[in-house]
């Protein structure tokens, strides 16, 4: 391996410090398929916390994972050591930081991996070799070019290229899964299956009102013959169960019930995914899956879904996209999105030339 200026040549095993949260994970993907084919020889191991590294199973550019557990198995400050003495016996020829804090730099650091490629934020800059200028948005545009023009800044790949998809990959087993699944849950034979996505970790600034989810449900009931799944994580089982109260028809509340990977099979058995700017909403886009996002106070030029199956409504109002977790007025962009819009577009959406009612392979 020799590192040459801005050039790493011949690298044998690559350490890739993954984001922590699966819509920055989602959005990398294109980046780690970049690297791989940059080093289609290398070995390439992520190094990722327990909730999202599911998300790189099955997928070609990763070799293996390192399971990075802080509340667990590395817990504390022998734990952390734990962890850099596996990564020092591993004799990695260069990490990349696709995570920005400080900590994946004094990890690195720590390890003694040679090379340390990362963008110059959060006081890192002398832990790293290769210390990138963070680009304006402006120059990069949506997330997933973020990755992108790290690793091109660094001179480790061309210029980036454009990013159409970005696609997960589900084994056979996975879906044979959720099939039986559903089955299960009495939704066998022929259905026409829509998911509702409620939550958004971030904070209730990116969430659509409960009521009108509800409203939207029975409307697609009727309009899509459709059966209705809510999605989300254990913290927003409540918020499914009040849609569900506020329903004329019964939907299948699978929220807090899965993990990632079951959540991926599950959501791939959807003709259609409803969803706020969230983590499932990538999932779903990456699945190839028609998705209707609905934004208020985030941009759906960075943070948009990726796919040509994929649709934002948004009611522009002068204060957003503003980037708060919390609306400190009447929460005005969430409120301009009706039930009658977002009725409308679902439907346009999987009538849509291109659009079948066959979930995608």
């Amino acid at each position: 391996m020799i590192w040459r200026g801005s050039t790493l040549t011949n690298p044998q095993k690559i350490l890739v410090r993954a984001t922590n949260w699966i819509g920055d994970g989602v959005m990398s993907l294109s980046a780690l398929a970049a690297l791989r084919a940059r080093f289609p020889a290398a070995e390439i191991v992520l190094v990722a916390k327990p909730w999202v590294s599911e998300l790189y199973w099955h997928l070609p550019a990763v070799s293996r994972q390192i399971v990075y557990n802080p509340a667990g198995e590395h817990e504390g400050p022998q734990g952390f050591w734990k962890l850099i003495r596996a990564l020092r016996a591993e004799r990695f020829d260069a990490a990349i930081l696709f995570q920005n804090a400080f900590h994946a730099a004094w990890m690195a650091w720590c390890a003694g991996i040679p090379v340390r490629v990362g963008y110059a934020r959060d006081g890192r800059s002398s832990l790293l070799t290769d210390a990138v200028a963070v680009p304006s948005p402006a120059a990069y545009g949506h997330q997933a070019y973020y990755y992108l023009h790290q690793l091109f800044r660094a001179g480790l790949i061309a210029k980036p290229q454009p990013v159409a998809e970005i696609r997960l990959v589900l084994a056979d087993s996975e879906k044979n899964w959720a099939a039986k699944h559903l089955q299960k849950l009495g939704l066998q034979g022929p259905r026409f299956l829509v998911g509702l996505n409620p939550g958004a970790f971030f904070g209730p600034a990116k969430r659509w009102l409960l009521h009108r989810y509800a409203l939207l449900a029975d409307r697609l009931v009727g309009a899509l013959h459709a059966d209705v799944l809510i999605f989300g994580s254990p913290a927003e089982r409540p918020l499914a169960e009040e849609i569900a109260r506020a329903m004329k028809h019964t939907p299948v509340i699978l929220a807090g019930g899965t993990s990632l990977r079951q959540l991926m099979a599950l959501l791939a058995q959807c003709h259609l995914v409803v969803s706020n700017d969230s983590g499932p909403m990538h999932l779903a886009a990456a699945l190839g899956l028609p998705v209707l996002a609905i934004f208020g106070s985030t941009d759906e030029r960075a943070t948009g879904p990726v796919g040509s199956r994929a649709r934002v409504i948004r009611h522009p109002v002068a204060c957003s996209p503003c980037g708060l977790r919390e609306c400190p007025i009447d929460l005005r962009c969430m409120k301009g999105v009706t039930v009658e819009d977002v009725s409308k577009s679902s439907v346009r959406l999987v009538e849509e030339p291109g659009i079948t009612h066959e979930r995608p392979a």
